[in-house]
């Protein structure tokens, strides 16, 4: 659907089948350029949320390649990080398109019917699209990182050298991981492989890590934008509860209002009928007093 189709189905969405009928149509849709630029920006995103995904979806294939990997192939580990590195890049530009999409709601605000609405939603869903692609990308990468981590562990268990998760984990933070190479009784070459095998390794693990980091940041915005959502539907339920208790306390007024008319007319009626009995009464007696006989 383009964004001529989108606009069209906004409008008939807002109460405006009407003048979509007459034969002005087309200049209608011409005008509002504020609508269709803010729908073409919504296929935007929407395009660079569909290549992040399938981003994410090549990523975990090549780090399934480079586990499977015998040893950690140089090449492979810089494609999967430089591809990572790439991958948050893009999700910077879509937080940032999102934030001044967010920020923009504030000049349209959200009601039961109108254009307005319809943009609160279309931001919703794109910020909904990239929370879950973000979370999936996470939990590629946290998964990543600890079988990255167990394969250096089976570099060292091959030399029968035990280590736990732990002091894996302990190592890479200390930047000590290739102490642990030193005792190995072992050829120049073969030590000299295996100490390659465990920096490639450590490498990839670290720029895992600062990947996390980064996906951490980038939730902290998204979760705030949510949140600035989450006010913003507070605050249109609150006006919306509002405006139910105003029509309620405006329809009982109308109905008080008609009851007090109709009240008002019957009274009117029955002193009309004793001022025609008070009349009449008057005019017997003074008939009597002047007739007596």
């Amino acid at each position: 659907m383009t964004a001529r189709d989108r606009l069209i189905e906004m409008q008939q969405l807002s109460g405006m089948e009407e003048g979509l009928r007459n034969t002005r149509n087309d200049s209608t849709v011409v005008n509002d350029n504020g609508l269709a630029d803010f729908l073409e920006s919504v296929d935007s995103i929407r395009h660079i949320l569909m290549t992040l995904n399938m981003d994410r979806e090549s990523i975990q294939n090549e780090q399934e390649a480079s586990l499977a990997a015998g040893c950690a192939d140089p090449h492979k580990c810089r494609t999967v990080n430089d591809h990572s590195d790439q991958f948050i890049r893009q999700a910077r530009v879509v937080r940032g398109r999102l934030r001044e999409a967010t920020d923009d709601l504030k000049n349209y605000p959200e009601s039961g019917f109108g254009t307005g609405r319809a943009r609160h939603e279309q931001v919703r869903t794109l910020i909904t699209s990239f929370e879950t692609i973000m979370t999936k990308f996470s939990e590629d990468q946290t998964s990543y990182k600890k079988r990255a981590s167990r394969k250096v562990a089976e570099y060292f268990r091959k030399q029968n050298i035990e280590v736990t998760d732990r002091q894996i984990d302990h190592a890479l933070e200390n930047g000590s991981l290739f102490s642990l190479t030193r005792n190995i009784n072992m050829g120049v070459s073969e030590k000299k492989a295996l100490f390659d095998d465990v920096k490639n390794r450590a490498t990839d693990i670290m720029l895992i890590e600062k990947h996390i980091q980064d996906i951490s940041e980038l939730f902290e915005d998204l979760h705030a934008m949510v949140q600035q959502q989450g006010e913003t539907i507070d605050r249109i339920e609150t006006s919306v509860c509002n405006a139910t208790e105003y029509a309620g306390r405006a329809e009982r007024d109308v109905r008080a209002a008609v009851q007090y008319r109709q009240k008002s007319y019957k009274w009117k009626i029955i002193i009309c009928i004793v001022l025609i009995l008070l009349v009449l009464i008057l005019l017997m007696a003074a008939k009597t007093f002047l007739w007596p006989f």
